[in-house]
């Protein structure tokens, strides 16, 4: 699988969570939306034409305009990928920062708190060249 369908299966995770949490077209519409700040994919093993993919998301930070999410990408029990991303939560009028539409805010920070008590996963805000420890 070429490099840009890795980060293709991650925002399509982000925004399967994202509809789940209720921003959907008509948040958009109303003027809410995310903005994609930094995205980290490790590449961890092959993935084949017509392999099932799984990607599992969490929420570490959640409910407030920072969106920060970890994903992993499995073919069947291999973890073939992971990143890691923060998203901004936008005003689309002023295009600066702000909090996510109440309802969307709630269900991230349940989200949130539902994934707090795993424990961090390995390679959590690791980056590029850094040696592992």
């Amino acid at each position: 699988m070429n490099e840009a369908f890795y980060l293709t299966a991650f925002s399509d995770a982000a925004d399967q969570l994202l509809d789940w949490a209720g921003m959907d077209a008509g948040c958009v519409q109303a003027g809410a939306s995310v903005f994609t700040v930094e995205t980290h994919i490790r590449h961890l093993g092959e993935v084949n034409i017509g392999d099932p993919l799984r990607v599992t998301t969490r929420v570490i930070e959640g409910g407030g305009p920072k969106l920060h999410l970890w994903h992993e990408l499995h073919v069947e029990s291999r973890l073939c990928a992971t990143a890691e991303q923060l998203l901004l939560h936008m005003d689309l009028s002023t295009r600066r920062p702000a909090p996510p539409p109440e309802a969307v805010g709630t269900w991230l920070a349940q989200a949130k708190a539902a994934h707090a008590p795993m424990p961090l996963p390995e390679g959590f805000q690791r980056h590029v060249g850094q040696a592992r420890t």
